[in-house]
């Protein structure tokens, strides 16, 4: 079986580019299977759509190729590029920091040779590489019409454009980290900091913890809430600190949209790692 292809992207869900990647593909090779997983990453943060290719990337089959484009610099002199991973998954994307959140499991990268794989006639269209370039591709990595090594010249995995990732650590007894996601959707945050680590600083599941935000050495939030496994166990409305399925804690409201009602500026903020987050024990239980 042909392995799939996921297309990842911040171009919306209300425009026809990704529709375009995806007709680039089946009309290279009608049978290649193709999903979608987010055309909804904050437009131009790469630090968003690498994180969010990390975390979903373990739940597809190995040898899946994903091509994920969120690239301010298109048309530059930035390179497009080809990773290949330790379960023989490959990324398409620009090499622009797009691959810092997997950059652990690279074992081989190469730069795509447009001269090649390139869809043709589209020479003199310089912001569109999506569709012209890593859908096109994709999809002949994906028929077998190319092999890895037919996708361009091989460079070093150590040149490749990285951020520094989000850090977390415990410091004076309480654990500290960064903001790594502000969500439309459900309006929930992400928080750099583990599960496990809040409980290293001996806060168990139904305590009630304190937690801040802090910018510029300014505290913007101030809360005491409930640590729990999930929304469901404050009132509706009510902010709750939970455990989240990626292995990092996350604060939400329950049934409502905290970015929204809390801290809208996190919605439309460039660089979230300014974000400091800081969550310390206090002695209030909350009943079990």
């Amino acid at each position: 079986m042909k392995p799939c292809i996921v297309l990842q992207s911040d171009f919306g869900i209300s425009t026809g580019l990704p529709a375009s990647m995806t007709a680039v593909i089946v009309k290279t090779d009608p049978e290649i299977r193709i999903f979608d997983l987010c055309h909804e990453v904050r437009e131009f943060d790469i630090r968003e759509g690498s994180e969010i290719l990390a975390s979903t990337f373990p739940y597809w089959p190995n040898g899946t190729i994903f091509v994920s484009v969120v690239d301010p610099g298109v048309g530059t002199s930035r390179k497009s590029c080809v990773a290949l991973m330790d379960n023989g998954s490959v990324v398409i994307t620009p090499d622009n920091g797009t691959l810092s959140w997997l950059y652990s499991r690279i074992v081989s990268v190469r730069e795509i040779d447009e001269t090649v794989n390139r869809l043709p006639g589209s020479d003199d269209h310089h912001t569109f590489h999506g569709r012209d370039v890593y859908a096109y591709t994709a999809a002949r990595l994906a028929s077998g019409i190319i092999d890895f090594e037919g996708i361009g010249p091989e460079y070093s995995k150590e040149e490749l454009v990285r951020f520094a990732l989000p850090v977390a650590e415990i410091r004076d007894g309480a654990a500290w980290g960064e903001v790594t996601g502000a969500h439309d959707h459900f309006g929930n945050v992400g928080i750099s900091i583990p599960n496990e680590m809040i409980k290293e600083i001996g806060i168990s599941v139904g305590d009630m913890c304190r937690l801040e935000i802090i910018k510029d050495g300014y505290t913007l939030y101030d809360r005491v809430m409930m640590f729990h496994h999930s929304f469901g166990w404050v009132e509706p409305g009510e902010p709750i600190l939970n455990e989240c399925s990626n292995d990092y804690v996350e604060l939400s409201l329950n049934q409502d949209s905290f970015c929204e009602k809390e801290m809208p500026e996190l919605l439309d903020a460039y660089d979230l790692s300014a974000y400091k987050v800081k969550i310390s024990r206090i002695s209030e239980v909350a009943s079990k």
